[in-house]
């Protein structure tokens, strides 16, 4: 009897063992915060988990992104892994770095690489990388102004100081050696103006810290009957702006009836040259008030770049965007050697059949291929996000998140990510990339989103909150981003569809969403008052759903 009883024994003890292997592997793989809430003097530690970004775990711990990085010696905010073990900084803590110390600063010309820029000041790549926040020493553009480590000992270039938190503006060379304005990071954003107070408007804008704002201008409302352009709303609109110091992106879509044959959907004017005139009479007017165009809009989207005779035989035209882009282009610069010509933002579909849509990233290296660099000062885009946030990337979805996640063109990053090195590779790493439309839309305060749009109910209002401001701050970070154009501000208001309202930074009632106050707090931040939003309350747009596109697949982006 006594070997049954030791069995039993045996087996207990075997037991025991392993319940303590199990746990204390689990001490090893479970979410670990140390600290979880961040002491002064102190700092706690943080498991990366699988889903996590660096965004999201600094959102957690009420930081921002940089000082996540900085603390743990991160240099690419995308890389980092599960099991990875972070340090949370603690209030008062000094993180230290091993970044140099900055004796000067330096404006990166035509034909200059970070290897010459180190050279010419007796320093390293390394040095430059780390106090400039660079990623890839290849991503470096002209106008861009870099620290110079103190090692150095070769006197920086001095750089124009900026005033009234207005950054400085560059001189850039062109193509052909003339010399053109441009514009490095800056903060901007989309408003609505049709049957609003322009003067509300503006004082939103200037209260959200905005110093720029892009302006839609459809053709074929500003010159419905051929030479004859009506330019009193412009005018008003451009005269409020440029009063308040605000300055100006036109985006120029949309021909009028008289210029087209088919007008089933939007597409360009038969001739291309009407456009051309068009864009330049513009340019004449608002010589110096208008600082920037945008040619089109989204050409890679058949209900944008139409020529369809009927519901039956949906088509693209067959007129090419880049001839219509350089005979714009050209037009603009005959008359006001000053503006910014900016490529159209495509639409990034992810879906590439030739009847609805073509693929942003195809489309982007065929403007490339027929002369995109010697025809624009910059390139559009439109990284738009769904309901993913801006520092994720292709395939992974984030939580609450099932749909619009499983392809790289519905994340913010992955299409700024990839229109860099479509840039690069074309040789034309100088020019920099103008988002002029991006955001994150919510449908927590407005009626349940149709299916086309049902990201939306993924992402609840402090989300929009939280993406939209992080957007900004990586385009910061980046080092090839111009002007960032959130959109919107009332598209609730002035908006005229569901979707532009999902978006806005006013919701439908009329008060502010806390995206408002996240941003004006930025702004605040920089000497700027933030108060509530001064549009008032408009009828607000039906959240009721509209019909799908049966041309459409629902599976692309657009969709």
């Amino acid at each position: 009897m006594r070997y049954p009883r030791f069995a039993v024994i045996l087996i207990s003890v075997i037991c025991v063992s392993i319940l303590a292997t199990i746990a204390s592997a689990a001490d090893n793989f479970a979410p670990v915060l140390q600290s979880s809430t961040p002491v002064p003097g102190g700092s706690g530690t943080y498991i990366v988990q699988q889903g996590d970004t660096l965004f999201k775990i600094a959102v957690r711990f009420n930081m921002s992104t940089k000082q996540l990085a900085d603390a743990n010696g991160i240099t690419n905010t995308s890389l980092i892994y599960p099991g990875q073990t972070l340090k949370i900084p603690g209030a008062g803590e000094v993180v230290p770095t091993a970044v140099p110390q900055s004796t000067g600063t330096y404006k990166v010309q035509v034909g200059d690489t970070l290897n010459k820029i180190a050279s010419r000041f007796n320093t390293t790549i390394s040095a430059l990388m780390k106090l400039n926040n660079i990623t890839d020493a290849n991503l470096v553009y002209v106008g861009q102004v870099l620290k110079i480590p103190s090692e150095s000992n070769s006197a920086a270039t001095p750089v124009p100081t900026a005033q009234n938190n207005q950054p400085a503006v560059p001189a850039v060379t062109g193509q052909n050696g003339t010399s053109q304005v441009g514009y490095g990071f800056d903060y901007g954003i989309e408003a609505f103006t049709s049957g609003q107070d322009i003067a509300a408007i503006t004082t939103d804008i200037s209260q959200l810290g905005m110093h720029w704002v892009k302006q839609t201008v459809y053709w074929r409302d500003v010159e419905p009957v051929r030479g004859q352009i009506d330019f009193a709303t412009l005018d008003e609109i451009v005269n409020r702006y440029t009063s308040a110091n605000l300055k100006i992106l036109f985006t120029v879509t949309t021909a009028p009836a008289w210029a087209r044959s088919y007008i089933l959907e939007n597409g360009p004017s038969d001739n291309l040259t009407d456009y051309g005139s068009f864009v330049a009479a513009l340019a004449q007017r608002y010589a110096g008030r208008v600082q920037a165009y945008e040619i089109w809009n989204e050409p890679n989207r058949r209900s944008e770049w139409s020529c369809t005779e009927s519901t039956n035989k949906p088509s693209f035209c067959k007129a090419k965007y880049s001839d219509l882009l350089a005979i714009a282009y050209a037009n603009i610069k005959a008359v006001d050697a000053n503006a910014v010509v900016v490529s159209a933002g495509l639409a990034p579909t992810g879906y590439n059949d030739g009847i609805n849509a073509v693929d942003d990233r195809i489309f982007l290296k065929d403007l490339y291929a027929a002369g995109l660099a010697n025809m624009s000062d910059a390139v559009g885009a439109h990284p738009l996000g769904w309901a993913n946030p801006p520092d994720s990337a292709c395939c992974e979805a984030a939580e609450g998140v099932t749909t619009h996640f499983d392809n790289p063109s519905f994340y913010f990053r992955n299409t700024l990510d990839d229109y860099r090195k479509i840039i690069v590779d074309s040789k034309d790493s100088s020019t920099p990339i103008w988002v002029t439309k991006f955001g994150w839309g919510t449908s927590e305060d407005t009626n349940p989103p149709d299916k086309n749009n049902v990201f939306v109910s993924y992402t609840d209002l402090q989300e929009q909150a939280n993406y939209d401001s992080r957007a900004f701050e990586l385009g910061t970070e980046l080092g090839f981003i111009g002007p960032m154009f959130l959109s919107n501000l009332n598209g609730c208001q002035g908006g005229g569809d569901v979707e532009s309202c999902y978006y806005s930074l006013i919701s439908p009632t009329g008060s502010p969403r806390p995206v408002f106050g996240v941003l004006a707090n930025r702004s605040t931040s920089n000497g700027a008052q933030a108060v509530a939003p001064s549009i008032p309350v408009e009828p607000t747009v039906e959240s009721t759903a509209l019909p799908l596109d049966e041309t459409q697949p629902e599976t692309t982006p657009e969709g």
